[in-house]
């Protein structure tokens, strides 16, 4: 019985710790294609209830998350870039976020964005 009672008390604890890291905030990096080649993107993510805030940096400068909402897995959150407001999804999968974001002409691109491991 006691072995029973230590191999749940061990499955809790990883599974606590497990999902303990699947969590949307914190530094994460992603490349998009665009016209004029590669552009790096690195987004800080900051998760409050399911408020989220945060910035998206590039070559071309910084920019704030606005509008930001956390549900679970998915969030969603707005950029204003040249008087528009752009909105984009997402979907936390482990240490990738999924992200959807309007691209020209109405069709949507798929932006991964990976982890960055805090030293």
């Amino acid at each position: 019985m006691s072995r029973i009672l230590t191999f749940c008390v061990v499955i809790v604890l990883v599974l606590s710790v497990s999902c303990a890291h699947q969590t949307i905030a914190g530094k994460w990096k992603g490349q998009m294609e665009n016209p004029m080649g590669t552009m790096e993107l690195t987004y800080i993510f900051n998760v409050e209830g399911d408020s989220l805030s945060g910035t998206v940096t590039s070559q071309m400068g910084e920019l704030p998350l606005l509008n930001g909402k956390t549900s679970g897995k998915e969030f969603s959150f707005d950029i204003s870039f040249n008087q528009m407001n752009i909105t984009n999804q997402g979907v936390l999968q482990g240490d990738s976020i999924s992200l959807k974001v309007p691209g020209p002409g109405g069709e949507s691109m798929k932006l991964i964005l990976t982890r960055v491991s805090e030293e």
